[in-house]
């Protein structure tokens, strides 16, 4: 993982999109729904350059790691590399990935969908999926006390995910609130310490637009959310809808994660894994990108982070101050380049 960071801020600092493009293979973690064994990993191997048809995606076989009383988000712990799993309950679980081993934390309410904050020393519980009308904060560094819970209200009163990006205030977020299928979407930003949300509105013209997941990609600088069968990629600074990737029907995308590399995995309910490469192209929806959408495993739920706070590996203060401000530099550029486009 160090030497494929090393080599993305190589590829930054150069501020070239280009060489982010090329072979990758990333360890997926990630939750199904239906219970039992239900926290996995699995291999995904990527050979393509960048482009429609050139290389291949597979993956390994499957591992359990642990059967939890309930599992939907997942995320790291930035503290000692153990995994949190939302428990759909009054519960958040902490499982070793080595041995299958947890231990719970109360959020003090039902929590679905979790995220780190950029502090590291919380996690962020929304419950829209179990028609809570709070977000939970819950400490992890040490993991094991009660959380918090605040009433959310403003423009919805439920959420779905909390998503942290460099352009907010400290202390805010954005959100979304949607169906499990991405229908009756909101999306917006959140003030976690009052619970007031404050809505955006995204339009495309002639679209009809879903999601329901979200996820911040440092390689583009953009938010990347998904729900139904679409993947759309936002700019946070003008909540500009700037392109949209459409599956076939039939797909319920989850949550999912980017590795800010220019590569998406994302998480569908009835059982797909979508991986798409937009390295070379910029555009989520680009004709050009490499697109893999196959059947993968049932009651498929949510992918853990691959960077950010709540990834498995975070890198030391100084490589991670030098590979933000090298994909930040890299983001604008190519911020201006779609602008001209």
């Amino acid at each position: 993982m160090l030497k494929r960071i090393t080599i993305a801020l190589l590829g930054a600092v150069a501020f070239t999109a280009a060489a982010n493009a090329g072979p990758v293979s990333d360890t997926l973690y990630y939750t199904t729904f239906g219970g039992g064994q239900n926290v996995w990993s699995v291999t995904g191997t990527y050979t393509g350059n960048g482009t429609a048809g050139n290389g291949t995606f597979t993956l390994g076989s499957p591992t359990n790691i642990a059967s939890t009383p309930g599992a939907d988000g997942l995320v790291f712990n930035p503290n000692n590399g153990d995994l949190l799993v939302g428990g759909q309950g009054n519960s958040i679980h902490q499982v070793n990935p080595g041995t299958g081993a947890f231990t719970n934390a109360t959020p003090g309410m039902n929590v679905y969908e979790i995220s780190v904050d950029p502090n590291g020393n919380v996690v962020w519980g929304g419950g829209q999926e179990g028609g809570d009308t709070h977000i939970s904060s819950t400490p992890i560094n040490p993991f094991g006390g009660a959380g918090t819970t605040t009433a959310v209200t403003g423009a919805v009163n439920t959420i779905t995910h909390i998503t942290f990006a460099p352009n907010l205030p400290t202390g805010t977020a954005f959100y979304t609130s949607s169906g499990d299928d991405g229908t009756s979407p909101h999306f917006g930003t959140i003030n976690l310490a009052t619970g007031v949300t404050t809505a955006i509105t995204l339009s495309l013209p002639g679209t009809t637009l879903l999601w329901h997941g979200m996820e911040y990609d440092p390689f583009s600088g953009d938010l990347i959310l998904a729900g139904g069968n679409e993947v759309l990629q936002i700019n946070p600074i003008t909540d500009a809808v700037l392109s949209v990737f459409v599956a076939p029907s039939g797909v319920q995308f989850d949550q999912g994660a980017v590795d800010g590399l220019g590569h998406i995995f994302w998480a569908d309910n009835n059982g797909r894994l979508l991986f798409l490469d937009y390295s070379t192209t910029d555009l989520v929806g680009s004709p050009n990108n490499f697109v893999y959408d196959q059947s993968f495993t049932a009651n498929f739920d949510d992918i853990a982070p691959l960077v950010g706070a709540g990834s498995r590996t975070v890198p030391e203060p100084m490589t991670l101050t030098l590979f933000g401000a090298g994909l930040l530099g890299a983001a604008a550029l190519r911020r201006r380049k779609k602008a001209k486009v």
